[in-house]
């Protein structure tokens, strides 16, 4: 998804276009990418992943190339360096830190809590992107009627769950539910449910069943994904603790936002929230919406600025 928010940000030329591939790297390639750089004719993807675009049988090499986290660097330097062989030329663009050598790539965007930084490392205090105004606006006024009647104040709740880090524990799950059962009757707030994926499965009944004013919104095969129409339709938004991307979004839109932590974060995620707290973008949950002006996380002009200094254009 940070990719494509790249790709669609970034004024390209007016003959530009953009593909999309989604493919699963060879695991050679995901554990040890570094190997890429010596090795390029390593197997790109493993055998039943989605090929990568081709032509005559032959790999296509794109002008740009951009891609997104440690697993995926090693497809993007082993491209470059086939290219470089034929004596064709690849830009790469690389996002989030895979603890490599930035020279690697022609350009490293990682967020603040990471560590790389060089000539070529643009810095960022999230993640990348799609949701603009207009992309929530216009997303708002496909959703059903009903939804707009709701009393407020409405406060969308962003629920992630099982990550990298933890699996959401029975008690961790209890304790979610306590602090919005709690914030709820604080605040008198109506709650809208939106889950990932990721949300245990059960918690979603727990909520509704302790707290009145609550509906839950999902998507289906014959509705639209309601997640970016509810955000122009709120007053505040919280947002569960495990996610870097679901708070970079709901940073973007300038409302209050509130995180809700299963557990205690550390490390690099930790970092993360620090980062976000210091400079307005968050709070951590209580019993009350603040009332003070959140500053609205807007990016993208000054990374595709960078990327265009670094690349050339």
């Amino acid at each position: 998804m940070q990719s494509l928010a790249l790709a669609a940000t970034m004024r390209w030329d007016q003959s530009s276009r953009f593909r999309d591939s989604v493919i699963t790297p060879h695991p050679v390639l995901r554990h040890l990418p570094h190997l890429a750089q010596w090795m390029p004719n390593l197997p790109l993807t493993t055998v039943d992943s989605a090929p990568l675009p081709t032509e005559n049988g032959a790999v296509i090499f794109p002008d740009i190339l951009i891609t997104c986290g440690r697993r995926m660097a090693g497809v993007s330097i082993a491209l470059k360096r086939r290219a470089a062989a034929l004596g064709k030329s690849i830009k790469t663009i690389h996002i989030q830190d895979p603890r490599l050598n930035p020279a690697l790539f022609d350009v490293l965007i990682v967020p603040q809590h990471d560590p790389a930084r060089g000539p070529n490392v643009i810095v960022t205090k999230a993640a990348l992107n799609r949701l603009t105004k207009a992309v929530i606006t216009k997303a708002a006024t496909a959703l059903p009627p009903h939804l707009q009647t709701i009393s407020p104040p409405r406060v969308a709740v962003l629920l992630g769950g099982d990550n990298k880090r933890y699996k959401i524990a029975p008690k961790m799950a209890e304790n979610m539910c306590m602090q919005l059962e709690g914030f709820a009757t604080a605040t008198g707030a109506s709650l809208l449910l939106v889950p990932s994926r990721r949300c245990p499965p059960d918690l979603l009944g727990r909520i509704q069943n302790s707290v009145k004013n609550s509906i839950c919104l999902t998507d289906g095969p014959d509705t639209q994904n309601p997640y970016p129409g509810v955000l122009g339709i709120v007053e505040a938004v919280i947002v569960t603790a495990d996610s870097v991307n679901m708070v970079s979004e709901a940073a973007s839109t300038g409302l209050p936002v509130m995180i809700a932590s299963w557990t205690t974060e550390t490390g690099r995620i930790a970092a993360f929230h620090e980062v976000m707290r210091s400079t307005g973008h968050t709070v951590t949950l209580a019993r009350s919406i603040p009332k003070t002006k959140f500053p609205r996380l807007d990016e993208n002009a000054a990374i595709c600025q960078q990327v265009t200094a670094l690349l050339s254009f």
